[in-house]
């Protein structure tokens, strides 16, 4: 299973198509990366799914939209890298979830930041720098760029940018007018907005699971049990491709929270002890069902060991 998750990790880094298909019946997987099988052997009926990086805010400018766009992303847990050049607006008392980084803009752009999936936003003090924090993200690999600014600013730009010999399919990507159009006025509409255009960005595709890498690289340092939602009706609180990773002592992420975590962690630890590889449980979460519950609908689970 090592090897799995060491494909799936540079396979997300490097960009790349990446499929996965679970056989819901016996737990066989096979990974595809760019559609050629990497892991495992071909599974013709079951679960597939397309596996993208968990979405990654990297945010130019720590203003009040900046501000306002972080809030809603701590709600989502959502990863977020801030860069600004202004150490009394970047603090950690304005951001204190966010990786910061304060320097000189001229020096910040020169610079690689750790975000596979990267949805760059643009809104530098003054928009002294958006044009060269733009030109930034047009030479890296982006899933989503929105910068702010009136219509005419924002042409000019991208007008520049064009005559710059940026390729045409990625000036084409820029979202500007940045966010969906509800008529946003104070900096938490305008965030609102941005972050509603954002998930209709990474939520497109309904097949596409969102992976937690840094939960992936804790799984290839430690020996434990991966537990992932494979199957769900009704109204289980998490989606399948949810994932957690159980050892003897911690759990790290979650499938669902309350009852059906707590089964889950239980049948993983059992799953430890007894040296078995792998193990599907199902549960049932309406009343009777085997999970003691009352809400509806039902979950499957895949446990597998990984060492």
């Amino acid at each position: 299973m090592n090897e799995l998750y060491r494909m799936l990790l540079e396979a997300v880094a490097r960009g790349q198509k990446i499929t996965r298909k679970t056989d819901t019946a016996t737990g066989d997987e096979a990974l595809f990366i760019d559609g050629s099988l990497a892991w495992g052997d071909d599974i013709k009926e079951g679960l597939e799914e397309n596996l993208v990086a968990e979405p990654v805010l990297v945010l130019f400018g720590a203003g009040h939209v900046s501000k306002a766009l972080y809030d809603i992303a701590s709600l989502h847990s959502m990863r977020t890298i801030i860069l600004d050049d202004r150490e009394t607006e970047l603090t950690e008392e304005r951001f204190p979830k966010a990786e910061r980084h304060i320097g000189p803009f001229e020096e910040l752009l020169q610079r690689e930041y750790d975000a596979p999936s990267p949805y760059f936003v643009i809104f530098t003090h003054g928009h002294s720098y958006d044009l060269d924090a733009l030109r930034y993200c047009l030479s890296h690999r982006f899933s989503y760029l929105g910068m702010i600014g009136s219509k005419a600013k924002s042409a000019s730009q991208i007008e520049t940018v064009r005559s710059e010999g940026f390729p045409e399919e990625r000036i084409a990507a820029i979202h500007s007018p940045i966010g969906l159009s509800i008529n946003a006025v104070t900096p938490e509409e305008i965030a609102i907005s941005i972050m509603a255009e954002i998930i209709s960005v990474y939520r497109k595709d309904r097949k596409a699971v969102t992976v937690d890498t840094s939960l992936v690289s804790r799984m290839l340092e430690e020996d434990g049990i991966v537990v992932r939602i494979i199957e769900k009706q009704g109204s289980a609180p998490r989606s399948v491709g949810s994932m957690m990773f159980v050892n003897e002592s911690s759990t790290y992420s979650t499938v669902g929270g309350g009852r059906i975590e707590s089964l889950a962690i239980d049948e993983a630890r059992k799953l430890l002890k007894s040296g078995e590889e792998k193990k599907i449980v199902s549960y049932d979460l309406g009343k009777g069902g085997n999970a003691g519950m009352i809400c509806g609908g039902s979950v499957k689970l895949l446990l597998t060991r990984k060492r």
